[in-house]
């Protein structure tokens, strides 16, 4: 039997959740019962058991989303993805320390530079820069009924400070880890 975490959508339910999740942000929609299991499911698999239907998502909404914040995002890895790649960042540099335990890679990027000109040379659908900011929509659940969420869900994700952003290692920086000898 395949112990594999299966989750598989149709490009109907993949268009429906990534709008659903672009309204939420920008029109106070009220989250649908699909991207509640997409959010949970993204949160709760580990990276090997992330699926194409997630990324296909993601895209989706990192080519149709302009953020209005720009905070500097974090993302501790042990090695650099390939460019293009979907991944989570955090606002927090210690969340992203904790990750790696001061070890392998950190990319930083500075999302004011990053997308300084996003929205005079792309539109909307053809964003290449833009990042997600999922710990809004989990401060939105628990500021109201909770959306369903598990409040162990919210009380312990909402600390990470997640963002959803594609590597582009052209507008971001990376850097080692140093050792601490102290």
């Amino acid at each position: 039997m395949n112990e594999k975490y299966q989750y598989r959508l149709t490009k109907l339910q993949k268009t429906e959740i990534a709008q659903n999740l672009i309204d939420i942000l920008e029109k106070d929609a009220i989250i649908i019962e699909q991207a509640k299991r997409f959010i949970g499911g993204w949160i709760y698999t580990g990276p090997c058991e992330k699926r194409k239907a997630f990324f296909d998502v993601w895209d989706i909404v990192l080519k149709n989303y302009m953020p209005k914040t720009r905070p500097i995002l974090f993302r501790a890895c042990n090695r650099i993805s390939k460019n293009g790649k979907i991944a989570s960042f955090t606002g927090r540099l210690e969340c992203a320390r904790k990750f790696n335990d001061n070890k392998g890679s950190l990319i930083i990027c500075d999302t004011k530079e990053a997308l300084a000109f996003e929205d005079t040379f792309y539109k909307s659908g053809e964003y290449r820069h833009t990042f997600y900011p999922l710990v809004d929509v989990l401060l939105k659940a628990k500021n109201s009924d909770g959306w369903g969420f598990s409040e162990r869900l919210l009380n312990d994700y909402i600390g990470e400070d997640e963002y959803i952003m594609r590597i582009d290692l052209g507008n971001m920086h990376s850097f080692k880890w140093a050792k601490n000898n102290w």
